[in-house]
C-alpha cells in the first residue's frame, strides 16, 4: 500500500484552494503506511507548514481537516519512541 501526503511550509499554498490549483506541480512525499504520513504531517505541522492531503492506493482521502482531527486524536502515540543511550551515557550505536 502506498500512501501520499502533500505539504507545503511557507507561503507557498496559503489557501485549500491554491493548493488545489498548485497540487500538480507539488512532489508528495510517499509511504508505506498510514501512521507514517501522519507521523510525517505532525511534524510538518510543529515546523510551521500544513499538511494538506493524504491519498491512498487503498482510496483513503484525508484532507487538511481530517489529518489535524486524527492528530489530535492519536497525536501521543504517532510519536516516535526516543531512543535509548547505551549505559556509558553516549550516544546510540549504529548496527
Amino acid at each position: 500500500m502506498t500512501y501520499r501526503l502533500w505539504w507545503t511550509v511557507g507561503y507557498t499554498c496559503t489557501s485549500e484552494r491554491e493548493f488545489l490549483a498548485t497540487k500538480h506541480r507539488l512532489l508528495p512525499a510517499t509511504y508505506e503506511m498510514l501512521d507514517d504520513a501522519l507521523r510525517r504531517a505532525g511534524q510538518v505541522g510543529r515546523a510551521g507548514g500544513v499538511a494538506w492531503l493524504i491519498e491512498g492506493d487503498d482510496k483513503t482521502r484525508l484532507g487538511r481537516g481530517l489529518i489535524e482531527q486524527t492528530l489530535r486524536k492519536r497525536g501521543p502515540e504517532l510519536e516516535p519512541e526516543p531512543q535509548q543511550a547505551d549505559r556509558r551515557g553516549g550516544r546510540p550505536r549504529r548496527e
